[in-house]
């Protein structure tokens, strides 16, 4: 028992202690770790503490803190205690409004009393006036009872009930105009009185002003200077990557590697020390398990992908719209490309992060801030290619290799080629193993043409087969005064019944792929050369049959 008085007491000691020693300090942001959702923001105070319990509390942090995130340590001999989220109201700026309120609720009561009584006493007349209307309308004399009572007296009699009565109808008259405005002013001054109530129990019950707090409990032995830092993840943040690529004849790419930031966390960040990770704390850290697979029929199979798929094309495109909207307003940030200069990167084993070491400003807003992450000059080899089945039009191609070494993530990417903007892609690290082919445009110096040879298209039987054989031409022409490379492709087609089959009986030195009938020629053309290409292919079917999409 002696034991359980002890602590009690220790603990009321250290609430009274605690209630002296507070320390109220505005929450700045220092430091921000924006991930590719969500941010680890920290806060920094130093001050002086008494000897015993105290509390630190750092006021207008994020509302939308995520309370189960906070932690805090410290620099100096003090310990932490105890950490914790709270929410503050700020009396002291309605002590005066509310006394206000009391006032005018008071005098308007008091007013109200008043008025009841007056209209009590307006009643009590009507009232009086209509008693003595029925008394004399009850007389026996007015109505002719009285056998005793002369003519001239009932004369009398009626001359006098018509006089008072008519002045009992204008008194009443007056009276009951009284009683109206009375009653409609009693309305009105109930009604603010209503309306004074609602506004003081508001400011009672929740329209102080609101201040996020959190609480930092620590003990120290003696007085002394400390430093404590309080942080916490907010879920209101996020940047994507974004890139230029600009291309030169010279075979050089510089690739800027940029971060589209935007945040909405309440609190606005003043010269802080900016860190970017490509990690994502919103997605699930448990390893997936598998569960049962079923199967069922096909169509009700169908129905739900589609079903889904549609959701899904819904989402992208609202997304998608965001998407180009940040992008038309990046043409702002081209010329801030000397930032990188002053970013370090560090690999994890799970995340690679971006120091930056120039001190950010940005606001709590809707704005979208481009920040430069880092500058990479890319050895590039450059070769013409040329579809001509789909376009009569070369192409000049940019493949870089070693892409894999930049630990790049999916992002929009601008291209520019000799100073000129050439259009937007996507870059994905996620869709080329190593090489980048990047396509920089059209090119006129080179001409490209395709024709199907119909004097060698020809049908033949033989007994129950049908023979079908087609060829085509391609030309190219260098018109440059160099020598170029390029990749010419062209296609077969695949049969995908048994009975059909098709052969590839003249390739003029092409590649084939067998699974998916594609044609490609590596050539080399001097200034002015031109070159013919011929391929040419049979198809096999049962002569009964006959081919679609040819």
């Amino acid at each position: 028992m002696k034991n359980i008085i002890l602590l009690t007491l220790l603990f009321l000691a250290a609430e009274l202690t605690f209630a002296e020693n507070i320390k109220r300090i505005k929450a700045e942001v220092n430091k921000a770790t924006v991930y590719l959702r969500g941010v680890q923001l920290s806060c920094t105070s130093e001050f002086t503490t008494q000897s015993g319990f105290s509390q630190v509390i750092f006021e207008e942090v994020s509302p939308m803190l995520d309370v189960n995130s906070i932690q805090a340590n410290a620099k100096g001999s003090i310990v932490i205690l105890d950490v914790r989220f709270q929410t503050f109201y700020n009396e002291s700026q309605n002590t005066d409004l509310a006394a206000r309120h009391e006032r005018v609720l008071k005098a308007a009561g008091d007013s109200l009393v008043m008025l009841n009584f007056e209209i009590e006493e307006l009643n009590d007349q009507v009232q009086s006036l209509a008693t003595e209307k029925n008394i004399l309308l009850n007389n026996r004399l007015l109505k002719g009872e009285s056998q005793k009572d002369t003519l001239e007296l009932f004369k009398e009699a009626i001359s006098y009930l018509r006089s008072r009565l008519n002045n009992i109808s204008a008194e009443s008259t007056v009276l009951k105009r009284k009683l109206f405005y009375k009653n409609d002013e009693k309305k009105k001054l109930e009604k603010r009185i209503q309306d004074l109530n609602r506004i003081s129990k508001a400011g009672q019950n929740g329209n102080k002003e609101s201040i996020p707090s959190i609480v930092v409990k620590i003990y120290s032995e003696a007085p002394a200077t400390a430093k404590v830092t309080v942080s916490f993840y907010v879920d209101q943040a996020a940047w994507l990557p974004s890139y230029d690529l600009r291309a030169t004849a010279s075979g050089n790419i510089e690739l800027h590697y940029k971060a589209e930031l935007n945040q909405k966390t309440g609190m606005d960040w003043k010269n802080i020390d900016l860190t970017l990770s490509t990690a994502n704390p919103a997605l699930s850290a448990e390893v997936p398990k598998l569960s049962p697979f079923y199967i069922n029929f096909v169509r009700q199979y169908r129905n739900k992908i589609t079903n889904e798929s549609k959701e899904l094309l819904s989402k992208s495109s609202v997304a998608g719209a965001a998407r180009e909207e940040s992008n038309s307003a990046d043409e702002l940030y081209l010329d801030a490309k000397n930032l990188a200069a002053y970013t370090t990167e560090q690999e994890g084993m799970i995340r690679t992060e971006f120091e930056i070491k120039l001190k950010y400003s940005i606001p709590h807003d809707e704005s979208m801030h481009v920040v430069m992450i880092k500058n990479k000059t890319l050895s590039t080899e450059y070769k013409f290619t040329a579809v001509p089945r789909l376009d009569m039009n070369a192409y000049l191609l940019a493949e870089v290799h070693n892409m894999g070494e930049l630990n790049l993530l999916p992002g929009s990417s601008r291209i520019y080629f000799d100073g000129s903007y050439i259009g937007k892609s996507v870059l994905n690290p996620d869709a080329f193993a190593d090489t980048l082919e990047m396509s920089l445009g059209r090119d006129r110096g080179i001409h490209v043409s395709r024709k199907k040879l119909k004097d060698k298209v020809k049908e033949k039987i033989l007994a129950d087969e049908k023979i079908l054989t087609v060829s085509y031409e391609l030309n190219v022409k260098n018109n440059k005064n160099m020598a170029i490379s390029l990749k010419l492709k062209d296609q077969i087609p695949v049969s995908q019944d048994p009975m059909v089959k098709v052969e590839l009986t003249e390739r003029d030195g092409a590649e084939l792929i067998q699974e998916t009938g594609m044609l490609d020629w590596n050539l080399s053309l001097k200034a002015q050369e031109s070159k013919k290409i011929r391929f040419t292919y049979e198809i096999r079917m049962p002569k009964s049959k006959n081919i679609a999409g040819l």
